[in-house]
């Protein structure tokens, strides 16, 4: 079952050209799949629809959100559907299977004076102090994943023109303000035979930094400025998305920065305050 499961995998990666982090997760819906069916005595190519569904009703009682348990399914769907077309079953158990309609929530985002409040904090002036204060201004600046950030490389920042070229599977330039030229200067002057190829943000160990140490840095943090409310990365882009449309970017741009595939704007229109968006409507349309 190993193999079939690697095999799957094999096929993800150089079929399908997806990108690590998605891979990661299908390897681990699938193995925890597996593991399910294991502790029920069915095996894997003996799985019915049935067997599918009691699945999403276990994740469904153990609180999993709705996003998760699509993305589950979606992972086993995906497995069965390789499966079939290699002829190692006789049908698909979960191709009339619908994942559930995910609650479209508001994302979770910080207010401008929240975010002056972190990054006014008396950072260090240590290495670690000038790394962590430029992470996280990168982070707001650029509105970049937690991926692409720790995939920077020296030669991705150009300080004197103000942007970042990111590489990721949306090959960007960001531009990048006053005050994240002038910590990822401090930061990068501090730094030891630093090279153009050498990763931007290293841990303490001189080795690149991981996306759970990214994490760590940025709760260190928010544990001392909003005690009780964690800031993640991912509400550090969030917040730059609202703040930039709020501030009167179109849509379009804060997609390119954010490297968005697809137009995708209900996410970025649902950042914008109702109050805000009434405001644009009134000074753009003429007979508002």
């Amino acid at each position: 079952m190993v193999s079939v499961v690697q095999a799957f995998i094999d096929f993800l990666k150089n079929n399908k050209k997806l990108s690590d982090n998605t891979i990661d997760s299908y390897k681990r819906d699938i193995t925890q799949f597996l593991e399910y069916l294991e502790k029920i005595n069915i095996g894997c190519f003996e799985v019915k629809k049935a067997t599918i569904i009691n699945y999403m009703n276990l994740l469904k009682h153990k609180n999993r959100s709705q996003a998760t348990i699509s993305r589950h399914l979606s992972s086993i769907k995906s497995f069965y559907q390789y499966l079939f077309m290699n002829r190692l079953i006789d049908e698909e158990p979960a191709y009339t299977l619908d994942a559930p309609k995910i609650e479209r929530k508001v994302p979770a985002t910080l207010s401008i004076d929240q975010v002056d409040k972190l990054l006014s904090y008396e950072f260090e002036k240590s290495e670690k102090g000038l790394r962590d204060k430029a992470i996280i201004e990168v982070l707001y600046a650029t509105g970049l994943k937690v991926s692409e950030l720790i995939s920077l490389r020296i030669d991705d920042v150009n300080l004197n023109y103000g942007y970042i070229y990111c590489k990721s599977t949306k090959e960007r330039f960001i531009p990048i303000g006053d005050s994240a030229v002038d910590a990822l200067q401090n930061y990068i002057s501090v730094r030891e035979n630093v090279k153009n190829n050498d990763y931007l943000f290293l841990n303490m160990r001189g080795k690149a930094l991981t996306r759970q140490g990214c994490w760590k840095i940025i709760k260190e943090y928010t544990d001392i400025v909003n005690p009780g409310f964690d800031i993640t990365p991912s509400i550090l882009r969030k917040s730059f998305a609202k703040h930039m449309l709020e501030n009167g970017a179109d849509i379009r741009s804060v997609q390119e920065m954010l490297g968005y595939k697809s137009t995708g704007s209900n996410e970025l229109i649902s950042l914008i305050a109702k109050s805000k968006i009434k405001e644009v409507y009134k000074k753009s349309h003429p007979r508002a």
